[in-house]
């Protein structure tokens, strides 16, 4: 199982959702893709995918995964290490 780490941004967003006004299924979404992402990067419900080219991450393999039926929201990741997945950003579908 690989160890998952966060990037600033991503901390932040998950900071903004653990907030008490915060939409309370998106955020449980959020947390089960992190989970499954943890367990296994390719699991097929995160329909995850390759990405060419991320703002600020230009170069590095890209991966976005999918954040539950209908939320629009993605999760993008990229390998820093063999088994060390670092989550760059959470947020909406770009």
């Amino acid at each position: 199982m690989p160890t998952v780490t966060y990037t600033p941004a991503a901390t932040r967003t998950l900071q903004r959702l653990d907030r008490p006004r915060a939409d309370r299924t998106l955020h449980h979404h959020i947390r089960c893709a992190l989970q499954r992402l943890a367990a296994d990067p390719r699991h097929p419900g995160l329909r995850t995918h390759r990405h060419h080219a991320l703002p600020g991450h230009l170069g590095d393999h890209i991966y976005g995964s999918r954040v539950g039926a209908g939320s629009g929201w993605r999760i993008h990741w990229t390998w820093t290490g063999r088994d060390t997945i670092e989550v760059v950003r959470i947020g909406p579908h770009p």
